[in-house]
């Protein structure tokens, strides 16, 4: 007598949650972090709001990089035009009329998702660390724009306070920029992009990103636009980087272009690569973990010396390393593994 799940239709097979364990930890973890403010207060709070905003980068990072293969360096400005979009946006209002953080924050997300495509159409002739260096182009561009005072009149200003209290649709349901409110904000955004890159990944463009990813001359000779599905992926992710750097910017309360320098996007790397490239819940626990491994290690140090914090990187680089020599996949990959481990024990087959 056959025992254990099967899966008897391709829908239950392609299903957001396939396994009852999933749908038992959906029910019992869900309710978990609208519930943690309650016990969580002051600076853990603000630090888990901020991995909420990093998660939402590192997912259209992952959309750009894991899912269609495409190596992008800009995702401080990426951010940076986000947050200075909101920033405008909030303080100035559109056409003279406030339109609330959440529209402003979509804007911003529009307007790095437009640049994010207009960089990623060098991928029509160059693939690989070529395209990279496009968008490593745009990096230092966004830091010279921001920092340049003649383009003020377009940018705002390169140091700008954000307001706190504003309207998040229009001047309806106005906040003051709380921490409770901050993480509410941050949270429910960030579950709703997890939701859209999960599904995102089971769709027909989901698919057509992997094909792309793989081999892209294979993938062209099936059919597949492939110059229209890159800039598509640019497109996405960019969106939804900006959208991060809009609700960053809101979040830290002042903007400068010192937050979105090269050290942003390869702090985003190193929590893409450490979770697991291509899976949104190895994006969302590589951020959550490099984030308390670099708290930890922060405070730690501080602990030992006073000066002892400038070799943060010297220790938070070997943990990398040798989290990466041991499993290469990222610590998704690991816990797979330990799944199918645990599966099958104790018996060795």
């Amino acid at each position: 007598m056959p025992c254990g799940e099967y899966f008897t239709s391709y829908g239950s097979r392609m299903g957001l949650f396939r396994w009852r364990i999933q749908r038992i930890a959906l029910v019992l973890g869900l309710p978990i972090p609208f519930l943690a403010p309650l016990a969580v207060q002051g600076g853990l709070l603000s630090t888990i709001t901020q991995i909420y905003i990093f998660a939402i980068a590192v997912l259209g990072l992952n959309v750009i990089l894991g899912y269609a293969g495409e190596i992008v360096l800009a995702q401080g400005a990426f951010m940076a035009i986000g947050a200075y979009a909101t920033t405008q946006i909030l303080a100035d209002g559109l056409a003279g009329v406030q339109i609330g953080l959440l529209p402003a924050i979509m804007i911003g997300g529009v307007l790095a998702a437009f640049v994010a495509i207009m960089f990623g159409i060098p991928s029509f002739r160059v693939k690989g660390f070529y395209i990279a260096i496009s968008t490593l182009a745009l990096q230092f561009i966004s830091e010279w724009f921001f920092n340049n005072g003649q383009f003020e009149w377009l940018h705002g200003g390169t140091q700008q306070a954000v307001p706190a209290e504003v309207g998040l649709i229009g001047q309806w349901f106005t906040i003051t920029g709380s921490e409770m409110q901050l993480y509410f904000i941050s949270l429910v955004l960030m579950l709703l992009f997890a939701l859209i890159s999960l599904n995102l990944s089971r769709s027909g463009i989901g698919k057509v990103f992997r094909a792309i990813h793989d081999n892209d001359l294979a993938a062209a000779v099936l059919g597949v636009n492939v110059f229209r599905n890159k800039l598509l992926a640019f497109g996405i992710g960019g969106f939804m980087i900006g959208v991060a750097g809009g609700l960053f910017g809101y979040y830290i309360g002042f903007i400068s272009p010192s937050y979105f320098t090269l050290e942003l996007t390869l702090q985003h790397y190193v929590m893409l690569l450490f979770g697991g490239l291509g899976r949104v819940w190895g994006a969302l626990l590589g951020v959550g973990i490099v984030t308390a491994i670099q708290e930890f290690l922060n405070r730690f140090l501080q602990s030992v010396a006073a000066n002892a914090t400038s070799l943060e990187p010297v220790f938070f680089g070997v943990i990398i390393i040798v989290v990466l020599a041991v499993e290469p996949k990222g610590i998704l990959a690991a816990l797979g593994q330990l799944k199918d481990y645990l599966r099958k024990w104790p018996f060795a087959y």
